[in-house]
């Protein structure tokens, strides 16, 4: 399927950074790039009932940046997948979304009615797109 949130940002104008798909080895250019980032998406595979340990070593690094508030006000997403249909994959987007709440970030949903959607990656792409899209503005705005 590739990637939607390359594709959502060249119609909106932002642009996304892949930090690591080794989440546990990010770079201190990395950490910069997202604490300059107006977005933060989540993303991990579901393993035994939670995010993988990888992503755990990764939230628990991150507790640096919530010591400074740096990702506070930031808007933020999350994903995930597992080998079968239920998984306890909700355990897993309750994590980014407590994460989230501990760095103070603002969570975008995905906004879909129930149902199967093939396509809700490219959906959450061009959501969180949109969102920091007027996000921005509305900053850009305010300090006009």
């Amino acid at each position: 399927m590739g990637t939607p949130y390359p594709r959502a940002a060249l119609t909106t104008g932002l642009r996304f950074l892949k930090v690591s798909s080794l989440v546990d080895e990010v770079t201190e250019a990395q950490w910069a790039q997202l604490d300059a980032s107006d977005a933060i998406v989540f993303g991990s595979p579901t393993y035994m009932g939670t995010a993988s340990g990888a992503f755990h070593t990764f939230a628990e690094a991150s507790a640096k940046r919530w010591a400074t508030r740096a990702w506070q006000d930031k808007l933020a997403a999350g994903f995930t997948n597992s080998a079968s249909t239920s998984g306890d994959k909700l355990h897993t987007l309750q994590f980014f979304t407590v994460l989230a709440a501990q760095h103070g970030m603002s969570r975008v949903s995905l906004n879909l009615l129930p149902g199967w959607n093939s396509s809700t990656a490219e959906h959450l792409g061009r959501r969180i797109a949109e969102q920091a899209r007027i996000v921005v503005a509305g900053r850009a705005a305010l300090a006009a």
